[in-house]
């Protein structure tokens, strides 16, 4: 039988939570000031690892974005939670694990859409008395690592592209669903240097242009503008760059709830 999971914490652990908090959400006010854009990005607290009691607190202090890498994780979560957080799902998703996100009522976003056979499990898992469509990101794989998920960038005045039918697919045969972005995860390379334009947030900002203008020009009934479509860049290394760059909605974990355990292999 599973330990039930507390939402029970110190109130030093909340004082310490909230100023890491605080001094991200400074941070990005300082940017947004900055770059005279203007418009305030989304925080969203990457939980994963950390105990329910932590996103609780958070919650207590009015924070409602809260994002994780595992989907049980995130099942388990959610069922002991608020019902008004806005849960965002940021790790890959399995195409046999799709009912399991779609059962979460309140998921807000899936931000690592990648594959049509992942966008039809979910519109086909979704429950009939779910009020709102369910947000989805497509993942792009800005910096073509072969370790990293998502798809192809867009080149300028490209055609067409893996990306351009998965959105086509949503769009049309996904009724469940919304399109509502673009996300990627950064190399480690650029999101550590600060000297220069991050090259992964150029390419997401240049395949959301191209995207946009490809579904405008196919005709493609309630595509979304480039304006319309979010982008989810940076993490806790580089948000604040992400969001002199135009960032939406940025993903920050180790910065508000400290550093995680290392995973211990286990010996042959």
């Amino acid at each position: 039988m599973s330990t039930p999971i507390s939402l029970d914490y110190t109130a030093d652990r909340a004082e310490e939570l909230r100023e890491n908090i605080q001094s991200v959400q400074a941070d990005i006010d300082q940017a947004v000031g900055s770059s005279g854009s203007g418009s305030k990005p989304r925080l969203v607290a990457i939980s994963k690892i950390k105990p329910a009691s932590d996103i609780k607190a958070l919650y207590d202090a009015g924070y409602r974005h809260f994002g994780e890498n595992y989907i049980q994780e995130m099942v388990d979560k959610a069922e002991v939670l608020p019902r008004d957080i806005n849960w965002h799902f940021v790790g890959s998703l399995q195409s046999n694990k799709s009912k399991l996100a779609a059962s979460i009522p309140n998921l807000y976003v899936l931000e690592t859409l990648s594959s049509t056979k992942v966008a039809d499990l979910l519109q086909k898992s979704l429950s009939s008395d779910r009020t709102t469509k369910l947000n989805v990101y497509i993942q792009i794989n800005t910096s073509s690592e072969d370790s990293k998920s998502g798809l192809p960038p867009l080149t300028p005045d490209a055609e067409g592209g893996e990306v351009v039918d998965l959105a086509i697919h949503v769009i049309e045969k996904c009724p469940g669903l919304n399109l509502l972005g673009l996300m990627t995860i950064g190399s480690f390379e650029a999101s550590h240097d600060a000297s220069k334009p991050n090259p992964d947030f150029e390419t997401l900002k240049s395949t959301r242009k191209e995207l946009s203008r490809i579904l405008q020009e196919k005709g493609i009934k309630d595509a979304p503008k480039e304006d319309e479509l979010e982008l989810s860049m940076g993490m806790s290394a580089d948000f604040v760059q992400a969001v002199k760059e135009g960032s939406n909605s940025v993903r920050v974990g180790t910065r508000i709830f400290g550093e995680r355990p290392k995973k211990v292999s286990k010996a042959a």
